[in-house]
């Protein structure tokens, strides 16, 4: 049997577990689906895994190391004491991130089974290009990449997916309109590289953050996309969105805080209820929380945000 790689960290999910049962032998949470529900109680280590999703190197420069191993081991376990000191923030104080956290939110914005599916999407409407329309030089330390010397699965609007050999001219066929075939398991996880990369070194650090903290009784949800963004009102937007002035970056670090980066300084006079909202928007299969009620308070003011829209 395939083991089950978590495209949502479990650490990360437990910081949403319903309070009643953190007591119990196997606490858990709510888990819901989009559209509609159901809204069912689920253990953070039976959610948001796909078999062998991150079967790949853990580098772009080092491509022996494991992904899986990079992960928990340089990501995720530094972040979750990070975690833990931002938590202790006063209400709404802003600040840096610590860098373990700037690296694991980068990580997280970028892993999700969701971005493979947007990814996809983005290509098919042409925006998968855009940071190679040169809006500025890609980050320096992409070229220290080490050649993955694979074929290449590709996809052109009208000629189909084709298989490019290693040492072909992929620029040359990218001129011609072929771009990576992001349903392929190994461009995505080469995009995850390079997306997490953009994110940490240079979206992320020019944002300004900033702490919500739920009042007492409320609580904040997370999506299948653990860290999510809009510009101008879009939450399906590709990465390069976040130079827009108007971009906000949404990090639900647990059922009582979600960090917010943005380019603007005005305060923001948001509840948890409408920051639920535009996380639930952001959900491409489901959302979590620690209580059922406001699992499907935020499905329905989904549905409700749709039908605006």
């Amino acid at each position: 049997m395939s083991a089950q790689h978590h495209y949502v960290s479990k650490f990360h999910l437990r910081q949403f577990l319903d309070p009643f049962s953190l007591s119990k032998k196997e606490p858990w949470l709510w888990q819901g689906f989009v559209p509609d529900g159901p809204v069912k109680r689920r253990a953070p280590k039976n959610l948001g895994t796909r078999p062998l999703m991150f079967d790949g190197p853990g580098g772009l420069a080092d491509r022996q190391s494991s992904l899986e191993s990079f992960l928990a081991n340089e990501v995720e376990g530094p972040a979750a004491k990070a975690m833990r000191e931002v938590g202790l923030r006063p209400r709404g104080s802003g600040g840096s991130l610590p860098s373990a956290l700037t690296r694991y939110l980068a990580w997280a914005a970028a892993r999700s089974l969701p971005m493979q599916q947007l990814f996809s999407e983005w290509v098919t409407a042409g925006l998968a290009d855009a940071d190679r329309q040169m809006a500025e030089p890609p980050p320096e330390g992409l070229m220290n990449a080490t050649d993955p010397k694979r074929d290449v699965r590709m996809i052109h609007p009208t000629l189909g997916t084709r298989t490019f050999a290693h040492g072909t001219d992929l620029e040359t066929a990218m001129r011609d309109g072929w771009t990576p075939d992001y349903d392929d398991p190994a461009n995505f996880l080469e995009s995850v590289h390079v997306q997490a990369y953009y994110f940490q070194v240079r979206f992320f650090p020019r944002l300004r953050w900033f702490t919500l903290h739920a009042p007492d009784g409320e609580f904040f949800v997370m999506a299948d996309r653990a860290v999510g963004w809009a510009a101008d009102g879009h939450v399906n937007a590709p990465p390069s969105c976040l130079r827009d002035p108007s971009a906000y970056v949404l990090a639900p670090i647990s059922r009582n805080l979600v960090l917010v980066g943005r380019h603007q300084t005005e305060l923001w006079n948001v509840t948890p209820a409408q920051v639920n909202a535009v996380i639930a928007v952001s959900a491409r299969e489901w959302i979590v929380g620690p209580t059922e009620q406001v699992v499907a308070n935020a499905i329905a003011a989904r549905r409700e945000t749709l039908v605006d829209d």
